[in-house]
């Protein structure tokens, strides 16, 4: 969808808003001038005797609780149009490039120890996560995150690829699942998600329906008691069974409270929830992992039904929560007792199903995750995978960098390593980055921002980032040595493998780090693998490998970069031309 259609819904939704925000505003008002009509209509032919008005009070009641059932209609679409109006915002705010305000950044999956998200800008503040996130749990976001992170094989690869294709060419299902995720409040998408860890083993006891007959007996003492019949027998066995009743309930209250704060806590967001797993179930799939997702969570595992029984059971739960309630339910008819077997039903006939609700759920929201470059009409395509080891493409371009200023390259890798030399800020590491991003987005089935891209599997590696820990006494050229020795020792595997290495051994002397440089080219330059290393030493590029270069022009005393790649090592440097711009050499 362009930006301009974008705009045209939003507003419409915000119209909509507005319209439905009246409404309820002036229900609400006659809704409160029916009951005051219907109270003092009561009260005036009570003290003053006229009969007409207590039929006008009962009809001002009548009206009061329809307008009451329309009100709260008007009041749920009013939710959900804001939260629609919500989701256009975001999509506009991404397009606008302004998704580096967006809150979640995926900070909690970014590990120290996994160079490739450190290096490539995978999780964190201004990341590609940050960027195309639109799960609305904490599962969907954890499936995209691995998504982003993990090796995936190209069936696997080719699987997602049909699934987001799909997706993106079904827009109104996107948004209309995003939406229903927003109206889940966000801490209840923390507690259901603690909920499912502990669902599947947790086992709940049940008390022999035996136990209801004292709940029986103490009914008909009620009744006895009510219309008179077999006092003072009836009596006794009503006071008789009420005591007996709570006492038994009060025995048994702490457990009960531990057992029903899990339910209790899922009351808000299960509706949505099953509105979600409805939305889902009544769309009409072509992709086949799309209908494999349907039939695993709605069909196969009932998800609609469980979630709204379960929906049912939380809110008899919050009844106790009424002192009056709480005595009067559970003296006549043990209520905890009960809701602990209806629990225990649940659990036996759902129990073992929920992980793989949530769990199909979490994919799809990751998977309309890599399909919103495309429905926010970004210039991206879906990536080619091939069996065979290849990599080349057309009008790369870096994803995190605004559209309208960034620079597409065309490239072919041909031999096993690259070397690429140029002057400082040309956009060697950019290109790099440029790279890794774009394979990331790829192996996790979704687009690339470019014309084309061809690419087979590869595990990808980087050292670009490399930053010196005082704490564990290890320098910044240390560090560099330790991520050059993991890749060395991954190529051993023998397994299609894609090195990122930035200005190698830069934090040594020149002669250390070109004799380095050479033994890693060397340990690197495998039939199986492909490296990339820019450098700053124009002695490599003599290496007999491909050579690429970024360079510069001068105009007006001033230096401006194309950000073009091209064959052959650079023949110029800029250096002194910034030193003597900032006045540090004469």
């Amino acid at each position: 969808m362009t930006k301009e259609q974008f705009e045209k819904v939003y507003q419409q939704t915000q119209q909509e808003c507005k319209h439905h925000h009246q409404q309820s505003n002036q229900l609400a008002i006659i809704r409160f001038i029916c009951m005051f009509i219907a109270i003092l209509s009561l009260l005036i032919a009570y003290f003053q005797t006229i009969t007409w008005l207590y039929i006008m009070s009962l009809m001002s009641l009548i009206l009061f609780v329809i307008l009451v059932v329309i009100h709260n209609r008007i009041k749920n679409e009013y939710q959900q149009l804001k939260a629609t109006e919500k989701v256009y915002q975001k999509h506009l705010d991404r397009i606008a490039g302004r998704w580096r305000e967006f809150l979640h950044t995926g900070d909690e999956y970014l590990d120290e120890k996994d160079y490739k998200s450190l290096d490539l800008d995978v999780f964190s503040k201004n990341s590609l996560f940050q960027m195309i996130n639109i799960a609305f749990s904490q599962k969907g976001q954890k499936r995209l995150a691995e998504l982003l992170i993990k090796d995936s094989q190209r069936d696997e690869i080719l699987q997602r690829q049909a699934a987001v294709k799909e997706l993106a060419e079904n827009e109104d299902f996107v948004f209309q699942l995003e939406t229903l995720g927003y109206l889940i409040p966000t801490k209840k998408t923390k507690t259901i998600d603690q909920w499912i860890a502990l669902v599947h083993q947790q086992k709940v006891s049940t008390i022999t329906p035996a136990i209801f007959i004292v709940s029986f007996l103490t009914i008909l003492g009620l009744l006895g008691l009510c219309f008179q019949i077999g006092t003072p027998y009836s009596q006794v066995l009503f006071e008789v069974g009420v005591v007996f009743q709570l006492g038994f309930v009060i025995l048994n209250l702490k457990k009960h409270q531990e057992l029903f704060a899990q339910i209790e806590d899922l009351s808000q967001g299960l509706e949505s929830y099953a509105q979600c797993y409805a939305h889902i179930h009544n769309c009409e799939y072509h992709c086949e992992y799309l209908r494999y997702l349907k039939n695993k969570m709605c069909i196969e595992g009932k998800a609609v039904e469980g979630i709204l029984e379960l929906s049912k059971l939380a809110q008899r739960v919050i009844y106790r929560h009424n002192i009056f309630a709480f005595l009067f339910l559970n003296g006549l008819g043990l209520f905890d007792f009960y809701l602990r077997n209806q629990y225990a039903k649940w659990l036996n006939e759902y129990g073992q199903l929920v992980a793989c609700w949530f769990d199909g759920l979490a994919e799809i929201e990751a998977l309309m995750s890599l399909s919103v470059l495309k429905i926010d009409d970004f210039k991206v395509t879906l990536p080619q995978i091939t069996e065979e080891k290849t990599l080349s493409f057309q009008e790369l371009c870096h994803p995190l960098i605004d559209q309208k200023q960034v620079v597409g390259n065309d490239f072919s890798m041909e031999k096993p390593l690259c070397i690429i030399t140029g002057s400082n800020m040309s956009g060697k590491t950019t290109f790099m980055r440029t790279i890794g991003l774009n394979l990331i987005l790829a192996y996790a089935g979704g687009y690339v921002f470019g014309e084309s891209l061809q690419c087979s599997c590869l595990h990808i590696m980087t050292s670009m980032r490399v930053k010196d820990n005082v704490e564990e006494g290890v320098s910044t050229f240390y560090g560099e040595l330790l991520r050059i020795k993991d890749m060395i020792q991954y190529a051993k595997k023998k397994e299609p493998m894609l090195c990122l290495i930035d200005e190698i051994f830069k934090g040594t002397n020149s002669l250390d780090r070109i004799a380095g440089a050479k033994a890693t080219i060397e340990k690197l330059s495998l039939p199986y693998s492909y490296t990339f290393l820019t450098t700053h030493d124009l002695e490599l590029s003599r290496i007999q490998q491909m050579n690429y270069h970024f360079d510069e022009y001068y105009q007006d005393g001033q230096i401006y970069f194309d950000y073009q790649i091209k064959k052959g090592p650079s023949k110029s440097t800029n250096g002194q031309f910034l030193l003597k711009q900032l006045g540090i050499l004469e």
